[in-house]
């Protein structure tokens, strides 16, 4: 191949005269055509800012004109006020303090009203004028390039027509920033007048408390002595010896016994979840079952019964929650109602060292059971259907416990809760309301809202905390839980008061 068969370069200036008056027509045509549009695009950008301008200063001009009316009217109904507040001096003199003071609170009243009217009618159409007239800059530079584009400093534009809007920046139309370091009451009270600021109320100073006469040495080491520990030490000059603390006694944990007169209303299932919610705020708990072949295992994973074993169910080690325990007691196996010796009490008071809180599950119906747990002074919650059942039995449990109180003998009276509510069934908003008025605050204000979902868990292993804990049911379950340690505060071993001792 030779240099004669190369493919010549379009760009080049050709050394033929005919081929370069035919290649400068064919360049000069394409910058025509370019220019042409550029032309045609600016102009089109220049008449959308011109009508968006002219839109603007009409709305102006259309605010201005509202403003002048709202003041003219603002002015005459002043002059008017002012007209029969003169007349009305003048039928009944007053004071001349007074009137001075009234007369000068409505002045600036009436400027308060002025400048706000001022401050909402401002130029918000000024900052529409410049976002209309920034979206037509941004129109211009979206005009197709066909060469190398023009820097935006070397483009000029043709001034727009007619005179050019006073148009804001947009820091000065913005309010100004508040220093964190000025209080609220400084800021607000900022050029106003004074009659208008409230009145202050002067604090007097604190009374400074007399000193007390010297004291001798004497009395400033016997004072040291008895109160503080570590100064008295400082003071002798020698290191005291060091106190053996006793260990203090736990107090004995409360117990909450759930009962109920007829069954289908969820009580089970209310001992379980509710141990469940507090062991997940940390409370060590033990669960007792009175019916000897419950259900209450099977909520935390068991496969099986065992009667009279004490069983402890662990949650997952990243969990961070208490180990519940559980025990699944027969009371005519320990003995009758009759014996000297409560033997059920005794039981469940054993096995609930060292724990946080008891909760009984009550064999339903079962008033021989609910007698020989009231000697431990229980707290009773009983939880209600939302039906006529609930209405009716609630009288006849009140009568139960009131004639078996705890072991004071004081008459116990429970509490109550809805389980399986739905809000969205007339009946069950009617009864909520009849046991309001019949129970007052015993009623809980919250319910157990009805879910499938309890009856899953259960089938699941594992109670509602678990198997939905983000549900509406797991909240109200979290709502119960927080009630239980309102009531009662968990035993624990307090060291409050106790110092410290070097081994």
């Amino acid at each position: 191949m030779t240099e004669r068969d190369a493919v010549p370069d379009p760009n080049q200036t050709p050394e033929d005269v005919a081929t370069l008056y035919s290649w400068a027509n064919l360049h000069g045509a394409k910058y025509r055509d370019f220019s042409a549009s550029r032309a045609q695009t600016r102009e089109r950008a220049r008449q959308r800012l011109e009508h968006a301008m002219e839109e603007e200063q009409q709305k102006s001009r259309q605010n201005a004109e509202a403003v002048r009316i709202a003041e003219a009217t603002r002015a005459e109904g002043r002059r008017r006020k002012e007209a029969e507040f003169a007349a009305e001096q003048t039928a009944r003199p007053a004071a001349p303090q007074e009137t001075a003071r009234q007369a000068a609170l409505q002045a600036a009243q009436e400027l308060a009203r002025q400048q706000a009217a001022q401050s909402a009618a401002q130029p918000q159409a000024a900052q529409q004028a410049e976002a209309a007239q920034h979206a037509a800059h941004q129109d211009v530079w979206r005009v197709p390039r066909f060469d190398r584009p023009t820097p935006p400093e070397k483009q000029s534009y043709p001034p727009p027509a007619g005179p050019a809007p006073n148009i804001p920046l947009r820091e000065e139309s913005s309010p100004p920033a508040r220093s964190p370091w000025i209080s609220p009451d400084a800021t607000e009270t900022t050029g106003r007048p004074a009659w208008l600021m409230p009145e202050r109320v002067e604090t007097a100073p604190e009374p400074v408390p007399p000193r007390p006469p010297d004291e001798t040495l004497q009395e400033s080491r016997d004072r040291l002595a008895s109160r503080w520990y570590a100064l008295q030490g400082i003071f002798e000059g020698s290191v005291p010896p060091t106190q053996v603390v006793p260990a203090p006694v736990p107090a004995r944990p409360p117990v909450l016994a759930i009962f109920s007169l007829a069954g289908g209303v969820g009580k089970t299932s209310i001992v379980a979840t509710l141990g469940r919610a507090l062991s997940a705020r940390g409370e060590r708990v033990l669960l007792v079952d009175t019916a000897p072949y419950g259900l209450l295992p099977f909520f935390f994973g068991a496969r099986d019964q065992r009667p009279g074993l004490l069983r402890t169910f662990s949650p997952p080690i990243a969990s961070g929650d208490a180990a519940i325990q559980m025990i699944t007691l027969d009371p005519e196996a320990l003995g009758s109602e009759t014996a000297t010796q409560e033997a059920l009490a005794a039981e469940i008071s054993k096995h609930a060292r060292g724990l946080g809180r008891v909760i009984v599950d009550l064999a339903t119906a079962s008033g021989a059971t609910a007698r020989r747990v009231m000697r431990l002074a229980p707290q009773v919650l009983v939880p209600l259907a939302p039906d006529m059942n609930s209405v009716v039995s609630v009288s006849s449990i009140d009568a139960f416990f009131d004639h078996n109180g705890g072991a004071s003998g004081k008459p116990a009276l429970p509490h109550y809760i809805l389980n399986q509510f739905d809000p969205s069934l007339p009946l069950h908003l009617d009864v909520r309301e009849v046991l309001r008025v019949q129970l007052g605050d015993r009623l809980l204000p919250f319910a157990l809202r009805r879910t499938p979902g309890v009856s899953e868990a259960l089938a699941e292993g594992m109670t509602v905390m678990d198997y939905a804990p983000n549900s509406a049911v797991a909240e109200d379950f979290a709502s119960l839980a927080g009630w239980v340690k309102s009531l009662s505060a968990p035993a624990g071993t307090g060291f409050r008061g106790v110092r410290w001792s070097e081994r």
